[in-house]
C-alpha cells in the first residue's frame, strides 16, 4: 500500500495527462510523476542547491580550462534505464577535467558508467568497480533491505557486459562483494573520483557513503545517482538532504546527480574514527548517523 507521502506526491502532479498515462501504463505514470516533482523541487529551490562541478574543479586549480578538450562516449552505449545519457556526459566531463589517480564506483551493473569513466581518464588511472557477485543469493539480497526495483535489477543484470563488449574490462578491477560487507581499508585516502549508484535503501546509501568517505583522498569529488527521486528513491533523497545540513552537498541542474568534494565527505570519518563501530554490525542506530 502506498504511504501518505506517495499519495500526496501523486496529488501534487495530478493532471489530465497524468491520468491518461496511468490508464495506459502505471509504471510510465510513476516515472512521469517523479520527473514532474523533481523539476518542481528544482524550480522552487527545494532540497540541495545547484552547483556546476566543473566550475568547482577549475576554481580549486585542479585543472586548466581547455576550450578544445573533448569527451568520449561509445556510439552503441545502451541508453535505456540507469544513468541517463546527459548524466553520463557530465560524468565524462568531470573525469576528463579532474584526471583522477583512482576512481571507485559502487554499483557496476552493466558497466555503462564504468566504460565512460575509463574512456575519459588517463591510462594510468586505477578504476575500481564493485557489485554483487553474479550468483548472489536473491533471498539474502531481499533480506538486506533492498527495495523491490533493486532486487529486479539484480535478477536481470549481466555485470560488466558493456566493458567486455568494448574490450575495456582489462583496464579496471572488478570487486564482487556486498557493499555492506566491503572493507574499504585497502583504498583508504586514495580515491579522487567516487560514484555511488548501488542499492537505494537508506541502509545501503548510508553505508556506501560512509565507506566512500574513508576512501577519499585530499582532492577529488564524489557523486550520488538518483537524487531527487520520490516513491522508492525517497529514502536516498531524504538522507542526502539531511546530510547536507552537516556538509556541503550540491545537485547538478536538470539531473539526478548530487555531489560533494572529497574534503567535505571526509568530515564524516572524524566521527567514525572517534567512535568505531564493529565491522560485523549491519544494524542502523535509532537516530541516523550523518
Amino acid at each position: 500500500m502506498a504511504g501518505l507521502s506517495e499519495i500526496f506526491d501523486a496529488l501534487k502532479c495530478a493532471s489530465l495527462q497524468g491520468m491518461r498515462l496511468a490508464l495506459k501504463d502505471r509504471q510510465l505514470a510513476r516515472q512521469y510523476c517523479s520527473y514532474v516533482l523533481q523539476r518542481y523541487d528544482e524550480l522552487m529551490e527545494h532540497g540541495l542547491g545547484t552547483m556546476n562541478p566543473l566550475n568547482f574543479i577549475y576554481e580549486q586549480g585542479w585543472s586548466p580550462r581547455l576550450i578544445d578538450d573533448r569527451v568520449e562516449v561509445p556510439i552503441n552505449i545502451h541508453t535505456g534505464g540507469g544513468v541517463r545519457l546527459d548524466e553520463l556526459v557530465i560524468l565524462a566531463m568531470v573525469a576528463r577535467a579532474l584526471r583522477p589517480s583512482k576512481v571507485f564506483e559502487i554499483g557496476t551493473f552493466m558497466g555503462r558508467t564504468t566504460s565512460v569513466l575509463l574512456l575519459n581518464t588517463p591510462s594510468t588511472t586505477d578504476i575500481v568497480t564493485l557489485d554483487l557477485p553474479p550468483d548472489a543469493d536473491l533471498e539474502a539480497v531481499m533480506s538486506s533491505g533492498c527495495i523491490d526495483t533493486d532486487v529486479m535489477l539484480v535478477k536481470r543484470r549481466n555485470v560488466g557486459v558493456l566493458l567486455r563488449e568494448l574490450h575495456l574490462d582489462h583496464r579496471c578491477q572488478q570487486i564482487f562483494c556486498d557493499s555492506l560487507d566491503f572493507d574499504p581499508a585497502a583504498h583508504r585516502h586514495s580515491v579522487e573520483l567516487g560514484f555511488i549508484d548501488g542499492a537505494h535503501s537508506r541502509r545501503h546509501v548510508e553505508n556506501d557513503t560512509r565507506k566512500m568517505a574513508i576512501m577519499m583522498a585530499d582532492r577529488g569529488l564524489v557523486f550520488w545517482h538518483d537524487y531527487g527521486g520520490k516513491g522508492r528513491f525517497r529514502a536516498l533523497t531524504v538522507y542526502l538532504d539531511a546530510l547536507a545540513k552537516r556538509i556541503a552537498i550540491h545537485r547538478v541542474l536538470h539531473t539526478t546527480l548530487a555531489w560533494t568534494s572529497a574534503d567535505e565527505l571526509r568530515k564524516l570519518t572524524w566521527v567514525e574514527e572517534a567512535q568505531p563501530e564493529p565491522a560485523s554490525s549491519h544494524h542502523l542506530a535509532p537516530e541516523p548517523r550523518l
